[in-house]
């Protein structure tokens, strides 16, 4: 059935082992981000058969889905109270930034018997999960009383944690370019390397895993200018679509095309380019823009904004453009196409991160790995 998204495994599993063996050499190792793929079993042994090994997800649901897999399980998203047994039941460690919930996570792990691993968050100046710390570099007065109101904090909560029977402390983590995109770099590691020191020295506990973001870090492995000091990194985006998303560069040793989103013509008409009356909002409340070609050969596929975000899918057909969506339709401009399409014909597109993203967990797209 279409729309069906096609997932090839074995370009995801190349695509893995270069990005394990390039960061081996600098003494890093990855987290690979199931995600965009809401936890599908199979790339995620694919992404173990790359190298990997460690899996990390932004929810329990996916967690639940990989637990016979044999390998160490993150929980990426900061746990919500109201899911701390689940956290600890199906993930062997989370990312956190709250000392009430790292508390709850301690209860909870008392009652299974187990221990919980965390990394303790910071916030270098993204602006979204983590302890605000900055970036150590000078700020503004209110920023600066802001920082060192995070450092009592921080000295706080750890001597509390190290008391913690059921919590072990493995390191500490970070984030960028998610909410405020904040682009890494070498001097924005400051103040969390100045927290790993405070970790070691102050409170005697080793910092085993020190996490310096996501796929916008991993350009500083491509440059030779990656921390020595970061051990890890939790990639999804450049491992399963070949990108980093600090610059957006695509390395030529990745496949960019493991994603592709294939979608069936319901109707092929010749029309106008321009709209015949008066333009208001369309039905996402846009003032869209169009441009007078004349009459055109235009494709309407069964996809729409339901099923994913149209402005992230990029033809396979050189000749053909993606005019526009609703919720349910997508418009496709055919008349210069290196195909004769006929009604009942597949398109084919490549998704990026977002596209895939969205059709990978819409219940209205179809799902299939092929080898």
């Amino acid at each position: 059935m279409y729309p069906l998204l096609t997932i090839n495994k074995q370009k995801i599993i190349a695509n893995t082992k270069e990005i394990v063996t390039r960061a081996a050499l600098k003494g890093i190792n990855i987290t690979a981000v199931t995600k965009v793929t809401g936890g599908n079993a199979e790339i995620a042994q694919a992404l173990l058969d790359g190298g990997v090994t460690a899996l990390g997800d932004s929810r329990i649901i996916n967690l639940k889905k990989l637990a016979h897999l044999p390998c160490e399980k993150w929980l990426i998203r900061i746990p919500m109270p109201s899911e701390v047994n689940q956290t600890v039941a199906y993930s062997n460690l989370s990312l956190n930034s709250e000392i009430k919930t790292i508390r709850l996570l301690n209860e909870a792990a008392k009652t299974m018997g187990r221990t919980h691993s965390i990394l303790y968050m910071l916030d270098l100046g993204d602006l979204r999960e983590g302890l605000f710390i900055g970036d150590g570099q000078p700020a503004a007065p209110e920023i600066e009383a802001l920082i060192s109101d995070s450092w009592q904090k921080l000295d706080e909560n750890l001597r509390e944690i190290k008391t913690m029977e059921h919590i072990r402390l493995r390191g500490i983590g970070t984030n960028a370019t998610c909410v405020g995109a904040t682009i890494p770099t070498p001097d924005s590691f400051t103040a969390f390397f100045k927290v790993k020191k405070m970790l070691e020295e102050k409170y005697e506990i080793p910092c085993e895993i020190i996490s310096g973001g996501n796929s916008s870090a991993y350009y500083l492995i491509e440059n030779d200018t990656f921390p020595e000091q970061i051990n890890n990194l939790r990639l999804g985006e450049v491992i399963l679509f070949g990108r980093e998303s600090a610059y957006f560069k695509c390395y030529d040793y990745l496949h960019q095309d493991a994603f592709i989103l294939d979608v069936e013509i319901v109707e092929l008409q010749d029309k106008p380019t321009f709209p015949i009356g008066e333009i208001g909002k369309n039905a996402f409340e846009e003032i869209p823009d169009f441009e007078d070609k004349g009459i055109r050969r235009r494709a309407i596929c069964g996809l729409g904004r339901q099923d994913t975000d149209t402005d992230h899918l990029f033809p396979l057909d050189a000749g053909i453009t993606i005019e526009g969506s609703s919720s349910d339709h997508l418009v496709i401009d055919v008349t210069d196409a290196n195909t004769t399409y006929e009604v009942g014909d597949i398109i084919s597109l490549r998704c990026d991160y977002v596209g895939a993203l969205h059709a990978a967990t819409s219940a209205y797209v179809d799902k299939i790995v092929i080898s």
